[in-house]
C-alpha cells in the first residue's frame, strides 16, 4: 500500500542454543552436538507473518483499499531482546497497530508476559597457586557461587509471579588448581511489571556486591537486554479472539494424534486425555510466564498477539521435544491458522477506521493507567 493506516507484522526467526534435535524423533537425538535448534517456534512464527502480510498485500491490491502492511524481521528476540534496539532505531514509527503470535500448545490470547531484565555479573578476583599458596589468590569463581546461593535464598522473598534464574558463562578455566581470576554468570529477572523487575534487580544487584565483598573481588554488572511486559489492548484482543474463534478448532488425523502422543509423554501434560489439543482458551486475560519483546513494541504501538498449538499438549517451549516437532504437518497447521488469523484482522482493521481508533484510544488510556 502507499497510504492511509500502516498494519505492522512482528516476525522472528532466531533459533536456541543446545537445541538441535533430529525432526519427528521423539527421544532425544541431536543433530549437531551443542547445536542450534527451534525449541521456541521461531521458525513457524517468522514464517507464518510472512504469509499474513502477502495475503494482506493481495487484499489491499484486489480490493483498493486505502491501507498498508508492513512486516519486520525481527533478529536477536532470544537474549538479546533485538526489537528494542529497533525502537531505538525507530523501526515501528510507521505503524498504526501492531499484531503477532506465537506457536504453544495451546491456542489463544498472548497478551500478558513478564518483564525481564537480562544482566551479567563478571567478578574480577586474583589467581594464585590453589595448593602453594592460596592465601594470596581471590577466587571469583567462590563470588559467583556464593552470589547464587544468596539468591537462592532471595527467592523466598519475592512475588509470587517473580521468576530469576541464570547461567555460568565463565567458570574461569578447567585446573582445579588455580585460583580463578575471573567469573561470569548470566542472569534473567522477570516480574509482571516493569518497575518489580526493576526493584527486583537492585536486589539481586545487591547480593553480587555481597558476594564480591566476602569474597576481596570486584564485581561488573552490565545490562543486556529489557524485555517489557506486554501491554494489552481490549479491541485487539476481542479482535483477535473473534478471528481466534472462526479458525479453530483445528481438525488432525488419527496419524498426527498418534504422532503426538510419542511427545506428549516428554512434556509437562503426559496424562492429559488429548494428545492434541485444537480447543482454544477464549478468556481475554490469560496469564503468561513467558517474556517477549514484542512487549517492548506494545508500549510504542498498539499492538495485539496470540498463541497458535502448533505441537504435542503439554510441549514446554525451550524445550528439544519442539524442536523435533517444528517440521510436522501439526506445526504446518498451526502456522497456516495463524497467518489466517493474523491477515484477517489486519483486513478487519483496513476496513473498520472506528476499530482503528478504538485500539488508539485503548493504548493511550492502558499507558496512563499502568504507568
Amino acid at each position: 500500500g502507499t497510504s492511509g493506516p500502516v498494519i505492522g507484522i512482528l516476525g522472528e526467526y532466531d533459533a536456541l542454543p543446545g537445541l538441535s534435535q533430529k525432526a519427528d524423533c521423539p527421544v532425544q537425538q541431536p543433530l549437531i552436538p551443542q547445536g542450534s535448534g527451534h525449541g521456541c517456534g521461531h521458525n513457524l512464527l517468522g514464517t507464518a507473518g510472512m504469509a499474513a502480510a502477502l495475503a494482506v498485500r493481495h487484499y489491499i491490491e484486489d480490493t483498493g483499499i486505502c491501507g498498508s502492511v508492513v512486516y519486520y524481521g525481527c533478529p536477536g528476540e532470544e537474549n538479546g531482546a533485538g526489537k528494542a534496539l529497533m525502537i531505538e532505531e525507530h523501526f515501528f514509527d510507521e505503524a498504526d497497530i501492531m499484531l503477532s503470535w506465537h506457536p504453544h500448545y495451546k491456542s489463544g490470547l498472548f497478551n500478558n508476559s513478564l518483564a525481564n531484565v537480562r544482566v551479567t555479573y563478571t567478578f574480577h578476583g586474583k589467581s594464585a597457586h590453589a595448593s602453594l599458596a592460596p592465601h594470596l589468590g581471590r577466587s571469583a569463581l567462590d563470588a559467583c557461587e556464593l552470589m547464587n546461593i544468596g539468591v537462592n535464598y532471595l527467592r523466598e522473598h519475592m512475588i509470587p509471579d517473580a521468576r530469576v534464574h541464570y547461567a555460568y558463562l565463565n567458570t574461569g578455566g578447567t585446573a582445579p588448581n588455580i585460583i580463578p581470576a575471573e567469573a561470569q554468570v548470566f542472569y534473567a529477572i522477570r516480574a509482571p511489571r516493569d518497575r518489580d523487575t526493576g526493584e527486583l534487580k537492585d536486589r539481586v544487584d545487591n547480593i553480587a556486591q555481597g558476594a564480591a565483598l566476602m569474597t576481596g573481588t570486584q564485581v561488573t554488572i552490565k545490562q543486556n537486554a529489557v524485555y517489557r511486559s506486554f501491554l494489552p489492548n481490549s479491541t485487539l484482543d476481542q479482535l483477535l479472539i473473534k478471528h481466534l474463534k472462526a479458525s479453530t478448532p483445528i481438525c488432525y488425523t488419527e496419524e498426527e494424534i498418534r504422532y503426538a502422543r510419542a511427545f506428549q509423554l516428554e512434556g509437562s501434560l503426559p496424562h492429559a486425555k488429548l494428545s492434541i489439543d485444537p480447543y482454544p482458551d477464549l478468556t481475554l486475560d490469560r496469564k503468561s510466564g513467558i517474556s517477549t519483546d514484542a512487549g517492548n513494541v506494545s508500549w510504542e504501538v498498539p499492538s495485539g498477539s496470540f498463541m497458535v498449538n502448533c505441537y504435542a499438549n503439554g510441549s514446554p517451549l525451550h524445550h528439544w521435544t519442539v524442536t523435533a516437532q517444528g517440521k510436522a504437518s501439526i506445526a504446518h497447521k498451526g502456522m497456516l491458522t495463524a497467518s489466517r488469523i493474523i491477515s484477517s484482522a489486519a483486513a478487519e482493521l483496513l476496513e473498520n477506521p472506528e476499530l482503528l481508533q478504538n485500539a488508539r484510544e485503548d493504548f493511550k488510556k492502558a499507558k496512563s493507567t499502568v504507568l
